[in-house]
């Protein structure tokens, strides 16, 4: 009887280990680029949660100690666990948040921003949806599953197992991560706001020169031809620099983004 007590306790807290390790890749998974989207179904979602908490496990699995279930240590450990997953997550995803004030700030700037908005859940001007669309897909086909598991299984190193995230810590993180996706953002639309700025500019000094000259009606085809034109140009430089801040994300999800 001793040695089948034995056997039922470290079966339940490898359940509970096992269950932990789940909380904390779901928790991430439902926030990722391309899987944690808003369309897709969250069946879905669970499934890739658990194909991925299949990988992480068994890489995590030797540095846990055993435990002994109760009904406050289940609790603690989900708790901990989700948080430290949503933690991961919103790392990952500020990601997309930069690439879509990009894409809006681009927008703005090439006169195109009321072009098909609001055909998505969330009114979003077309091409920040492309810029969205193709960052997504970018990352999936360089690996995104096999960074994300690794980061996953490094996490446990500066977030161990059940041990809670120091408040203070992820205070300063948000407020600076914050400030970071903006500046990032802007820096990535930037060509795009120089050339709203050049083109404002002449189309004033045109009209101070020819007040009977309608210029707006010369000066919008132009402005989105040209932003057009400068778009096709700067995407390669824009998705290299977002694939490579994206790995550092991954690399260390627990730091702000530099």
């Amino acid at each position: 009887m001793e040695s089948l007590t034995g056997f039922l306790e470290a079966s339940e807290s490898s359940v509970l280990i096992w269950f932990g390790i789940f909380v904390r890749v779901a928790a991430t998974a439902f926030l990722l680029p391309g899987i944690g989207e808003r369309g897709v179904p969250t069946r879905i979602k669970l499934g890739g949660a658990v194909a991925l908490s299949l990988v992480v496990a068994p890489m995590v699995l030797g540095d846990m100690t055993e435990l002994k279930p109760s009904p406050s240590e289940i609790g603690r450990i989900v708790t901990t666990e989700a948080l430290a997953g949503l933690f991961i997550g919103i790392s990952i995803r500020l990601m997309i948040f930069v690439i879509q004030i990009a894409g809006t700030v681009t927008a703005q700037s090439m006169s195109v921003a009321q072009m098909f908005g609001g055909a998505g859940p969330e009114p979003e001007p077309i091409i920040a949806t492309l810029l969205t669309l193709t960052v997504i897909t970018l990352a999936l086909i360089a690996g995104l599953h096999v960074k994300v598991a690794l980061a996953l299984a490094a996490s446990y190193d500066i977030a161990p197992f059940g041990l809670a995230l120091n408040s203070d810590d992820v205070g300063q993180w948000a407020s600076a991560s914050g400030s970071a996706v903006i500046i990032m953002a802007i820096g990535l639309a930037l060509p795009f706001v120089v050339l709203s700025f050049v083109y404002n500019l002449s189309l004033g000094a045109i009209n101070r020169a020819m007040p009977q000259l309608m210029v707006a009606f010369i000066g919008a085809p132009a402005i989105t031809f040209m932003g057009i034109g400068l778009l096709l140009l700067a995407l390669p430089v824009i998705l290299h620099t977002w694939l490579d801040q994206l790995d550092t994300v991954l690399t260390a999800p627990f730091q702000v983004m530099p």
